[in-house]
């Protein structure tokens, strides 16, 4: 069995013209957002053994905060430039690439690959997640190469309010 943790990073910084949207920083909702939601994801006891986010800052520093809350490693998150505004069909490839020693993962990312990619997994009508929105999703399989649309089963669907 194999679960996944979809987070969409925290509430950033409006864009400013000369400024990249990479570049984008958590803004004070944001912060609040994913300490409330990493708090929350602890609740459920999970625990990943993996994480992995976009390397834009705000997902950086949303995947910080729920690697503190969820005691994992802050050296060992794992940046994948893939996950900067995917695809969900990309964000796919990225799970099934996945080494099988990895149970429980977690990835944060950006709209609307996140909420697609929930979709995805679960036949769910997500629609779009909310800013620091956290979807859980548990997957039958042995390894994560076998991920099938719509295997997945939702067993965690929370965001801010």
């Amino acid at each position: 069995m194999k679960e996944l943790v979809i987070v969409r990073h925290a509430h950033a910084e409006e864009p400013e013209p000369g400024r990249e949207d990479f570049e984008r920083r958590l803004d004070r909702r944001g912060r609040t957002e994913a300490a409330t939601m990493a708090a929350r994801t602890r609740g459920l006891g999970f625990a990943p053994d993996h994480v992995v986010t976009s390397p834009a800052d705000r997902a950086v520093a949303t995947a910080r905060e729920f690697a503190r809350a969820l005691a994992f490693p802050l050296p060992c998150i794992r940046h994948d430039d893939r996950v900067y505004l995917a695809e969900p069909t990309t964000l796919v490839e990225i799970l099934r690439g996945l080494s099988n020693a990895h149970s429980r993962v977690l990835l944060v990312g950006h709209n609307p690959g996140m909420s697609q990619l929930a979709d995805w997994l679960t036949g769910d009508d997500v629609g779009h997640l909310p800013t620091a929105a956290v979807y859980a999703v548990r997957a039958d399989v042995a390894s994560w190469q076998d991920l099938v649309a719509g295997d997945g089963v939702r067993t965690a669907y929370d965001w801010p309010r």
